[in-house]
């Protein structure tokens, strides 16, 4: 009787571990790297509290619940702000920009803002998943009487921002503003606003990665500021505002001193428009405007659009177009500028890749080669068409067979979950081994 109970025990044993072993495989290491928590209180008032006194103390602040604040948030020493999938919210009835970046002592600040759970969804559908930060009305500048700017932050000389996570969207008047101040953008999104970023009084806005797209005026707006572009950046879909009066670009550059751009693009994308303003007093020559739209973007940017750049509101333009020629069986893609309406130059003729023969340059969608005489009226991208792959002889073609390894749930070798349960297993098998024989 005994060891006809032996192997009922060890099949509730195998049953009853069957739980701990799924939640062991699957429970990963959890890791707690913070020095301030903000949140998890049982009061709004107290949240906020505890949230502005963890932002003044300095070092690391992850939020650990949506907080609504109405008044700004004052950043006086290092922080890191961890969002944490959470929102950070100026209420309707506060005012301001939501952080407020300030040197008070000897030494530069900086603000790195982040996002450790960017998959996070919330009750208010309209925004984005991720941590947010929105609702910010802007701080008044001292020279202004009447405008506001840098919803989500403001920044003042000897400051930085990081942004590395996150999404900044329905702030009012400008989203970051850097007034002679550093932005450094290599991560997050910047949405919905009326202006993404206003670079002002000689600010430096490095973007190495991140969106900037959807805002209604300007996806950027340089008032004597500089800029650069690289890496994964991408800048495209602003300026979708179209009342006659509102300058809208993806990118807006003022120079009210200077005959050059600070503007500079070496790498990234911007698919869309670039307008460059010269104030009529600087007197730039028309060669100075086509020196100056041949800078900004290099060969190495990805560009779809065009640059207009112009003395005043309405004085002397040039205007050039993209022509991007894209290869993709060489994998190149090349950037030229036209003016317009001149026609594009005819690249060197491609090296053949692996058999495949240049035959002609086309447009997406057209079987005939294109006319190198046409005029240029708008931004162009042009595909190279090759010679088909060979068929004749023998090739080899790897192939993968991805179905086992793409399996869900496919244990890994030594795998202790499934070595706990194979071992059951065996256990369970002796047993009704032992009973199969003591029965025959």
């Amino acid at each position: 009787m005994k060891r006809r109970l032996l192997p009922i025990l060890m099949t509730l044993v195998l049953v009853c571990a069957l739980p701990i072993w799924a939640a062991f495989v699957t429970s990963g290491d959890v890791t707690n790297p913070l020095v301030c928590t903000a949140g998890a209180t049982s009061s709004e008032e107290s949240a906020v509290e505890k949230l502005k006194l963890a932002i003044s103390n300095g070092g690391t602040v992850q939020l650990t619940e949506d907080i609504e604040i109405s008044e700004t948030l004052l950043v006086t020493r290092d922080v890191t702000l961890d969002l944490n999938g959470h929102v950070l919210k100026m209420t309707d009835s506060g005012s301001g920009s939501v952080l407020y970046v300030k040197k008070e002592g000897p030494h530069p600040v900086t603000l790195t803002i982040t996002d450790s759970r960017s998959d996070t969804s919330h009750e208010d559908k309209t925004l984005p998943a991720g941590g947010v930060i929105t609702g910010g009305t802007g701080t008044r500048e001292e020279w202004t009487h009447y405008n506001t700017f840098g919803g989500a932050v403001f920044l003042e000389k000897d400051t930085t921002l990081k942004l590395e996570g996150g999404t900044l969207t329905g702030n009012s008047c400008s989203s970051i503003y850097i007034d002679g101040a550093t932005f450094v953008m290599s991560g997050g999104t910047i949405t919905g606003e009326t202006v993404g970023v206003h670079n002002n009084n000689m600010g430096t806005f490095t973007m190495t990665g991140g969106r900037i797209t959807g805002c209604s005026e300007k996806g950027v707006y340089m008032y004597n500021g500089n800029m650069t572009m690289s890496g994964t950046a991408y800048i495209g879909g602003n300026g979708t505002n179209q009342y006659q009066y509102i300058e809208t670009a993806d990118i807006y550059v003022h120079e009210p001193v200077r005959k050059e751009t600070g503007l500079s693009v070496t790498g990234g994308t911007i698919a869309g428009n670039v307008r460059i303003v010269f104030l009529e007093s600087l007197r730039p020559t028309q060669d100075e405007l086509k020196s100056a739209a041949n800078s900004v973007v290099k060969e190495q940017g990805v560009f779809d659009g065009h640059i207009k750049v112009e003395i005043g509101i309405s004085g002397t333009c040039v205007d050039y177009n993209s022509v991007n020629f894209i290869d993709e069986v060489a994998k190149t893609r090349t950037l030229k500028l036209v003016l317009q309406p001149n026609a594009v130059e005819k690249p060197e003729t491609p090296t053949t890749v692996n058999g495949r023969e240049f035959m002609y340059w086309t447009k997406e969608g057209v079987s005939e080669a294109w006319d190198f005489s046409t005029e240029i009226k708008g931004p162009l991208t042009l595909y190279a068409v090759r010679t088909p792959a060979s068929s004749g002889g023998y090739y080899y073609y790897p192939t993968t067979d991805t179905k086992a390894d793409d399996a869900k749930g496919s244990p890994k070798t030594a795998d202790p979950g499934v070595a706990l349960y194979a071992a059951l297993s065996l256990l369970s098998l002796t047993g009704l081994t032992c009973t199969g024989r003591k029965k025959f």
